[in-house]
């Protein structure tokens, strides 16, 4: 590989990020304004854990929904990880098991959470469709249209 093709690839790669960088901060200001509309401080959808367990406020989902969306599948990470050190095979395997069950259930809640959103904002199932599939770019509708209100209950 000569100098050349070194400076495409470079290239190629660095208009990647920076596309990528460039469609973060966009679903980061379209969810910030989202927040904002359902009384939710916006800064909070930059902190890490924090804007995990809103949006599942805002999506409308109890208590115990948005605990097992936002540290579930943490501590059973962190349970394989203790039971991978221990060297115990059984709890290995039980360990990798419970992990799999959440993150079943943890993307089977986002998949709903997706759709209870667009229902809070007055949509229906087809913008609950393009949020699972265009999740940035519906974040940036849903914030920044003045068409999107955010109804608490319904």
């Amino acid at each position: 590989m000569n100098d050349s093709d070194m400076n495409v690839i470079i290239g190629t790669l660095m208009s990647i990020w920076v596309f990528a960088l460039i469609f973060i901060i966009l679903q980061l200001i379209g969810t910030w304004k989202m927040y904002k509309k359902a009384g939710i401080p916006g800064w909070h959808s930059i902190i890490p854990i924090l804007n995990v367990y809103d949006w599942y406020k805002m999506a409308g989902f109890g208590m115990a929904g948005r605990l097992l969306a936002t540290i579930g599948m943490s501590v059973v990470m962190v349970i394989t990880i203790g039971a991978a050190a221990s060297g115990n095979e059984n709890a290995i395997a039980g360990s990798a098991m419970a992990m799999v069950l959440v993150g079943i259930i943890v993307a089977i809640l986002q998949i709903m959470s997706y759709f209870k959103v667009a229902s809070r904002f007055g949509k229906g199932t087809g913008a609950g469709i393009l949020f699972l599939l265009f999740t940035p770019i519906m974040c940036m509708i849903a914030g920044l249209s003045s068409s999107w209100k955010y109804r608490r209950e319904h």
